[in-house]
């Protein structure tokens, strides 16, 4: 007979995601997540096989929400360059009002385990150009709108505000006035003048 569920997958995958986000891969134990996620060893192991299978759905849990977290910022302006300006700017907010100074789950993931994991590199690669395509339809839009040069190069340009995005989460581990951080938007994006 076989067992029933007890719990919301979904939950528990949130869950774990906020445990791996704080911690890190790494530090967090078998025994640290039954502890936070309320459920038994057991159950843990039937639904995500280990923490290797959890770990990988909760990273895939936080790029479905952060990607259209990121879509929703972006489309609130008509204007190209506002709507970028807009999404820096609150993702700067964001980050120094987060009381753990977590950072980007995906910068965090980069950094630990990129170096060691070829498959990690592959996710991390996917998530890099899906961003990189995001960034390159606003910049695209604002030279239809006349707000950037059409003698940009724009694949650049969107590789820059990429690595400039993943700056900003790491700086803001350390950094938390939203005013410096708004200094620095502002300067990063004058390179669509």
């Amino acid at each position: 007979m076989p067992r029933v569920k007890q719990f919301d997958e979904e939950e528990v995958l949130r869950k774990a995601m906020e445990l791996f986000w704080k911690q890190g891969y790494h530090a967090t134990s078998i025994q640290n997540l039954v502890d936070y996620l309320g459920i038994n060893r057991a159950s843990l192991y039937d639904a995500f096989e280990g923490k290797d299978i959890l770990f990988e759905k909760a990273f895939q849990r936080y790029i479905k929400d952060y990607s259209a977290q990121a879509v929703a910022k972006l489309s609130r302006h008509q204007s190209a360059r506002k709507a970028l300006e807009a999404f820096f700017l609150s993702e700067a907010k964001e980050a120094v009002e987060d009381e753990g100074q977590k950072g980007c789950f995906v910068v965090n993931t980069t950094t630990e385990l990129v170096p060691n994991s070829k498959a990690w590199v592959q996710r991390i690669t996917y998530q890099r150009k899906a961003m990189e395509h995001l960034f390159l339809q606003y910049l695209q839009r604002g030279v239809e709108q006349g707000e950037i040069s059409p003698e940009k190069d724009l694949h650049a340009l969107s590789a820059y505000l990429f690595t400039f995005y993943n700056g900003l989460k790491v700086a803001s581990k350390t950094h938390t006035s939203f005013r410096e951080f708004s200094r620095v938007v502002h300067t990063a994006l004058s390179v669509l003048d």
